[in-house]
């Protein structure tokens, strides 16, 4: 390549560098460029965390975690191939003091606890700032102790000395428990802690069948993989995790990165219209430019690479900008995680950089081909007259095709939630386009026999019909994507809550054993409190899927591959239950005489898509201490109306005599206020009892809710800004069509003003149709997400609707016309010199 081609692409790309459709052309390359380095930064420091966060909290070199004790076999085999052994054992509890209760998770460790790292403890309640002062422990509690956790300890109210009854048993609190080395999900579980000696573990005589049993092992890398072959041999329901592994939280994290890379494809739509716009500009003045060269005998390959080195240029000008912003935006994600994260550190991390600036880098190459497809196809005749119609238009709509259908293959690990995520999309999309040709085309038609302002602003508007539909899809999606994470995130909490209060009383019992169900039952009639449903279930571990490993089976991650990598609840029943409708297959039933099969199981239609199973598919669990084999003869949806207490998987009642396993029971109260206080004592009795609230659940969902928010109140930020660009793209990319408009008008006696309001009523009508369009979008894709995920209703705001309908108007109307005030600088004397 000359260097004067270079030269001439510097002067080239200096003279253009102030004018608007640069200066758009950089604001959407830099909003795009800016989020996807800073997803990767910040994926990157999460995975890294991650695994640091597996080398320091693990407590041993391998660990193998299961609802039940080894065999003695067992135990002295794993002790065999390894070199130490440690077992810690766990229980979810609530623990009660002077009328308050906390649930918490219970942890029994013997004299050679801690394995590997430090246990932290103090005897006093500091600040967080101050736990460096906390002691190094060489072992645990003494049988009567009891350690609990800081946040217990402030919970309960407790100070040192006091007397914890738990069950029986009476423990003495004393020390605050600051730092397990084994607590693998430091920064994640939320669950409050406390410790005590194995001793009196067996003296609260807690049923073997609720308590967790965690083999801390000391092992090197090769006896680690001897173990790994061993767990899958002998045990596949236990969970093994050790530090050459991935942490457990990998996947969970990969999959939010991947839904807020799918969700990005709305940025890079909107992007795709704004480059389509301004590159009506580019092409007019680089086909100009290059016809320029050719008349003076340079060939066509020049003009190409001027306009591909000026290109290049303003990627590269743009990057460090962009570059340090994103560092600033990814030490606020840093700085904000930190809070959940214990010890997330911000750093830099040059590859994934390097990897995120070629991806984007490549999708602007791809959007901006059909300028160089039209420099390289048309004469110079062409060039001069600027006829940018043929191959290179469309062109910019397959482009624009393929970066959205890339995008989504990149993030796409579930098909489910891409099918529901596009689905809304593209449906948007149609009914924007719909909306804004028919109410243009009709307007038009229905007025033009009337005279005023108003039927020739249609009549201007509808003889534009495609750049305008372009302008109100682009402006349209921004209100869309607001109002559906906005609003439609504040109307699910309300709606949830109120239909659990309206099915599911106001306390949900996630896990009760029978003779606690029969407990409850008695108690609940002595006192007068209502039992609104009670359902029995017994945990299961999937292992195997038409005799793969679930690990092989499907490698995806998904919400629901984590949860059936742990032991799932496995209801039975006679009937199809009356909160659930089969969408696939067929349901046993007694007068069909089809539930004597008693090998056969309905999975969810979500797990179903999920994991990719099909009716006939043979999953394989271990439940209890047997391994059975079911095949799917069904799949099953939730169905509102009759409470909301569903399961995942469900087996006839005749499998229940051919399964020895523990039965446990989910159940749904009804308390009246001044029955509240007869709980610590139910949970005195049974400490093991799951029990909790509508309010407790209620602000978990909730505080759920706030931090999706408040990530896309950041990701709208994008959205505002990119729909900006393209309402200001839209309009540069015309603006000489307007002018030329406004003075044709002016040339019939018009002023100024007429053309004025003329240009506000355009911009009016263009707000009406953008906001009824993302109303619209955002009601029926509420509609989607209830009936699939929730089978609701989508009853939304009216306030709402009528206030995000208002600033629609207001804020699109407002930019329109002051964007487009330049328009009005014309008159008849320009058009009589383009004339």
């Amino acid at each position: 390549m000359h260097f004067n081609n270079v030269a001439l692409a510097w002067h080239f790309f200096k003279q253009e560098y102030h004018h608007s459709h640069q200066r758009l052309l950089r604001w959407t390359q830099g909003v795009l460029l800016l989020f996807i380095v800073t997803l990767g930064q910040s994926s990157e420091s999460i995975q890294n965390y991650l695994n640091n966060n597996l080398q320091g909290l693990l407590g041993a070199d391998a660990v193998i975690s299961q609802r039940q004790t080894l065999t003695a076999n067992q135990y002295a085999e794993v002790s065999e191939l390894t070199d130490k052994v440690v077992l810690t054992q766990q229980i979810k509890t609530t623990l009660t003091h002077k009328g308050q209760w906390q649930q918490a998770t219970l942890k029994a460790v013997d004299d050679q606890y801690p394995l590997q790292g430090e246990l932290l403890t103090a005897q006093s309640l500091f600040e967080q700032e101050e736990q460096d002062h906390a002691q190094q422990t060489l072992s645990g509690p003494k049988p009567g102790e009891v350690w609990v956790g800081a946040r217990l300890f402030a919970g309960l109210s407790l100070e040192i000395g006091d007397v914890l009854q738990i069950a029986d048993q009476r423990l003495a609190v004393t020390r605050i428990l600051h730092h397990e080395p084994d607590r693998l999900m430091e920064g994640h579980n939320v669950d409050m802690r406390a410790m005590i000696n194995t001793r009196d573990m067996v003296t609260l005589g807690f049923s073997e069948e609720l308590i967790n049993y965690r083999y801390l092992i000391g092992a090197d890398s090769g006896q680690v993989n001897q173990l790994l072959k061993w767990q899958q041999q002998h045990l596949p329901a236990a969970q093994l995790h050790h530090k050459q592994g991935a942490h457990p939280l990998a996947l969970f994290w990969q999959r939010t990165e991947n839904v807020i890379g799918l969700a990005s494809i709305i940025l890079f739509f909107m992007a795709a219209i704004a480059i389509d716009q301004l590159a009506q500009v580019h092409m007019k003045k680089d086909q100009y430019f290059s016809a320029i060269c050719m008349s003076l005998g340079v060939s066509k390959a020049t003009g190409m690479q001027v306009s591909l080195l000026k290109w290049l240029m303003g990627i590269v000008c743009l990057l460090p900008l962009v570059l340090l912003v994103s560092v600033a935006c990814h030490w606020l994600i840093i700085h904000y995680l930190s809070e959940t994260f214990i010890d997330l550190h911000w750093q830099w991390y040059f590859w994934p950089a390097i990897k995120s600036v070629g991806f984007v880098g490549i999708v602007f190459a791809v959007f901006h081909a059909p300028v160089w497809v039209s420099l390289h196809t048309s004469t110079v005749a062409r060039l001069f007259t600027g006829n940018n119609k043929g191959a290179s238009h469309w062109l910019g709509k397959i482009s624009s095709l393929v970066v959205l259908l890339a995008v989504a293959f990149t993030y796409t690990d579930n098909g489910l939630l891409t099918l529901m995520m596009v689905t809304a999309i593209a449906i948007t999309i149609a009914l924007m386009i719909v909306m804004s040709w028919g109410v243009l085309t009709l307007g038009e038609k229905c007025t033009k026999n009337v005279s005023g302002l108003i039927p020739f602003t249609l009549f201007m508007m509808k003889q534009r019909l495609i750049s305008k539909s372009t302008q109100i899809l682009g402006v349209g999606l921004c209100a869309f994507l607001l109002l559906f994470t906005l609003m439609l995130m504040k109307d699910l909490g309300a709606t949830m809550t109120m239909y659990q209060r309206q099915h599911d009383g106001n306390v949900m019992v996630s896990q009760a054993t029978q003779p606690q169900l029969a407990y409850i039952e008695q108690w609940a009639a002595e006192q007068g409190v209502k039992i609104r449903q009670a359902k029995p279930y017994m945990y299961a571990k999937l292992v195997e899927v038409n005799d793969q490993s679930l690990a092989e089976f499907s490698q995806k991650p998904s919400d629901s591959m984590a949860t059936l990598n742990r032991p799932i609840r496995l209801h039975w029943n006679e009937t199809l239950p009356e909160n659930n409708k089969v969408v696939e297959g067929h349901y046993w039933n007694n007068e069909e005489g089809n539930s004597q099969d008693w090998q056969q199981v309905s999975v969810e239609q979500e797990v179903m898509t999920d994991l990719g199973l099909a009716i006939g598919d043979k999953l394989t669990f271990i439940i209890g201490q047997q391994r059975i084999t079911f095949s799917i003869s069904a799949s099953h949806v939730f169905k509102p109306g009759a409470g909301s207490i569903t399961f995942w998987v469900q087996m006839p009642s005749a499998a229940v005599a051919h399964i020895q396993s523990p039965h446990y029971s989910m159940a749904s109260l009804e308390l009246e206020a001044e029955q509240w206080s007869l709980l610590p004592a139910l949970w005195q009795k049974f400490p093991t009892l799951r029990m909790v609230s509508l309010k407790e659940m209620t602000e978990r969902f909730d505080a759920i809710l706030a931090m999706i928010t408040k990530v896309i109140s950041g990701f709208s930020l994008m959205i505002i800004l990119l729909a900006t660009v393209v309402i200001l793209a839209s309009i540069s990319a015309l603006e000489a069509k307007e002018k030329k408009k406004n003075s044709i008008i002016m040339s019939f006696g018009f002023s100024k003003t007429t053309c004025f309001h003329l240009n506000v009523i355009e911009w009016l009508v263009t707000a009406i149709i953008t906001a009824a369009g993302a109303i619209a979008g955002t009601y029926i894709a509420g509609l989607l997400i209830y009936q699939s995920q929730f089978s609701l209703n989508y009853q939304p705001s009216l306030i709402g609707l009528l206030l995000a309908l208002s600033a629609i108007l207001l804020l699109v109307g407002a930019l329109g016309v002051y964007a487009s005030r330049r328009n009005l600088q014309s008159s008849v004397r320009q058009l009589m010199a383009e004339g």
